[in-house]
């Protein structure tokens, strides 16, 4: 027998709800792609490029929240999943990335395409195992148990990725037997039943200046209930785009908080005090700066998960919970509407400026993100790239009700892998649009082409100011070399994608040709780049135009 024994662990992997494998083509990797194909009950994908594959897993493990088999070859294969592990590990998003290696007789001796693989990724990834050749008496039984371990520590209340390393023998081509899927079953099927733990806290903690932080990658069956508290406690309710609670027109629930809390004096009379925090620390950076200055304010974090979360370092309470559990065991209300009152006039006053950008003429990324909302398909997916469009997405996506769903990379904010991470999203086959800069394009390219291999449907709102426009609102702004280091202008031009990998290409031209153009590529197959050239100096100008808040 040569590699029979992983069409067990094919098998396991399958009956613990594993339904996508995504591979790259490779040699020593022949067994394992081989057997998830011929077991017939996966959606499989092929991605040429390692780096875009692990970024569309990633995407369709958001969408799906499940995890997903990442297969790559030998040597340098794994090193370019990298990128994607640490946004996993960060974001908890469960992979299950099995990386093929050559046996340990080849190891250390010059063999080509050979490299230490052993714990490859380090501390990011949940768990790690060497999945051998076994012994005769465990042959069926043992990998199956890998299986297991695996599943286990990729959905754990830390969910993340997990690497299985398969050291694998000539000859590489298996048998493809239908029963040896069957093998080392249990009469007993493995099961896995989630915990959801419940806890409280002193009631004396609450006031009357209670304030909720709604983050990113908050699971859509707790948004009731932090509505439900945040009408207990009459607190505002700062939402994050990322954490899908602006999908309803709650009054309690802030959307602007960004633009008004850059006000010196606002902040001071919006002390609150106690936080609540759920999910990741929002976007906002005047948001956390305003969690700084109120560093005496008690700062609880709820989470299933006992993983510090925010960047002001304020935390005083961990508490350890399914978020409905916690409402639930809650039982202590506020009554005064003070506070909340405050929070609403100032979100009321920015809101209605922030509106205005409606009537802005001139190209602008603010009133396209606001047309964007408007124009998106009911039960839509948007994935937001880093860097500055997420902080667009955060200023002009405004509360309403609404069935799409907003997706972001946020573990570690990189720019990497947002063209693979939205066909990903994709293989729901609900209607997926990326909004996204040039630079993050850019450094994406090669993750459109799965996307033409395998037919995806996927429109992309490209906004082009040739560069960095991000760096524009820093401090770096005005600095010795500033275009050369920092605002790096590159004058490429995208549409040459269009004979490169067969997507549809248009350069909008106002807002009628910017409607006509997205709902008419939305309902077309395929992929599609509507970009947006604009100006960096001129969206400055215009972004504080728009959000600078006054008394």
């Amino acid at each position: 027998m040569t590699n029979e024994y992983l069409a067990p662990f094919v098998d396991e992997l399958f009956r613990l709800g594993v339904r996508e494998a995504v591979f790259s083509p490779g040699s020593r990797s022949t067994a394992l792609a081989m057997l998830f194909e011929e077991y017939k009950k996966y959606d499989t994908y092929v991605n040429i490029d390692e780096r875009s594959a692990a970024f569309f897993a990633l995407g369709i493990a958001k969408a799906q929240q499940r995890p997903v088999v990442l297969v790559c070859t030998s040597g340098s294969a794994a090193a370019h999943h990298f990128p994607a592990v640490t946004e996993a590990k960060m974001s908890r998003i469960p992979l299950i990335i099995l990386t093929a290696d050559r046996p340990s007789e080849l190891q250390f001796v010059g063999a080509p395409q050979t490299v230490d693989q052993t714990r490859f990724f380090g501390t990011f990834v949940n768990h790690f195992e060497m999945l051998e050749a076994p012994q005769e008496t465990h042959y069926w039984t043992y990998p199956r148990k890998v299986a297991q371990r695996a599943v286990l520590a990729a959905i754990d209340h830390l969910a993340g990725p997990v690497q299985i390393n398969i050291p694998l023998r000539d000859p590489l081509v298996p048998a493809l037997l239908p029963e040896n899927y069957t093998y080392g079953r249990s009469s007993h099927p493995f099961q896995i039943a989630r915990g959801r733990m419940s806890a409280s806290i002193n009631p004396a903690l609450i006031g009357e200046r209670t304030l909720i932080l709604a983050g990113p990658n908050i699971e859509t069956s707790a948004h009731e209930a932090l509505l439900q508290l945040s009408e207990k406690l009459n607190a505002p309710l700062l939402a994050d785009p990322l954490s899908n609670m602006r999908n309803y027109g709650h009054p309690h629930i802030m959307d602007s908080y960004d633009a008004f809390l850059s006000n010196v004096q606002l902040k001071k009379e919006l002390k609150p005090d106690l936080i609540f925090l759920f999910g990741q620390m929002n976007v906002s950076k005047r948001l956390q700066q305003f969690i700084a200055l109120h560093e005496d304010v008690p700062f609880i974090q709820v989470d299933p998960a006992l993983d510090y979360r925010n960047p002001s370092q304020t935390t005083s309470y961990m508490v350890q919970s399914d978020i409905k559990n916690f409402v639930t065991s809650l039982t202590v209300t506020n009554a005064q509407t003070d506070y909340l009152d405050r929070w609403q006039a100032a979100q009321h006053k920015m809101r209605q400026q922030l509106d205005l950008v409606a009537a802005e003429n001139q190209p602008f990324e603010g009133h396209f993100v606001q047309k964007l909302q408007t124009l998106m398909p009911e039960n839509g997916q948007l994935l937001v790239a880093n860097s500055m469009e997420i902080r667009d997405v955060d200023y002009w996506w405004k509360k309403e009700d609404s069935e799409v769903t907003l997706y972001g990379n946020r573990g570690v904010n990189g720019i990497d892998g947002t063209e693979s991470t939205a066909l990903g999203l994709s293989t729901t086959g609900r209607p997926t649009v990326l909004l996204t800069g040039d630079l993050s394009m850019l450094h994406d390219l090669n993750g459109l082409i799965i996307g033409k291999t395998h037919k995806l449907n996927l429109t992309i709102v490209l906004f082009n100011n040739d560069g960095g426009g991000i760096f524009h609102h820093l401090a770096q702004k005005g600095v010795p070399h500033f275009d050369y280091l920092f605002s790096t202008p590159h004058g490429l031009d995208f549409a040459g994608l269009a004979p490169l990998t067969g997507l549809d290409y248009h350069e909008i031209k106002g807002d009628l040709d910017f409607e006509k153009c997205l709902i008419q590529a939305v309902n077309t197959p395929g992929m599609h780049v509507l970009e947006i050239k604009t100006n960096k100096a001129l969206s400055l100008a215009l972004h504080q135009k728009y959000t600078e808040y006054e008394i």
